[in-house]
């Protein structure tokens, strides 16, 4: 595999925020279903406003809680690394490597 380099003087703040989402989407639901999986069987690892939820509704509201997880970690975090690539951007381009 043949790598090229890509020079970016400077991400937008909604490519920042699209990646992480897609980024925490891809992990945090699954790991959400897993949570309810063992909610299914019995653990209290599903918390939705106070509650832990077991069994079946624990199961169905595990995606929900994935979904909103990214949403929050996606806001937060997002706002922080768009001012951080803001900032980096202000002393030198980024270089991505990537392969066709």
């Amino acid at each position: 595999m043949m790598f090229e380099t890509l020079q970016i003087q400077r991400f937008s703040f909604g490519t920042v925020y699209k990646v992480l989402f897609i980024a925490a989407t891809f992990s945090m639901v699954p790991l959400a279903v897993l949570m309810g999986l063992f909610a299914f069987f019995g653990a209290e690892t599903i918390v939705w406003n106070g509650q832990h939820l077991t069994g079946l509704m624990g199961l169905i509201a595990s995606p929900f809680v994935g979904i909103m997880m990214a949403l929050i970690f996606t806001g937060f975090l997002g706002t922080l690394f768009a001012c951080g690539l803001w900032l980096y951007s202000k002393f030198r381009p980024l270089h991505l490597s990537y392969t066709r």
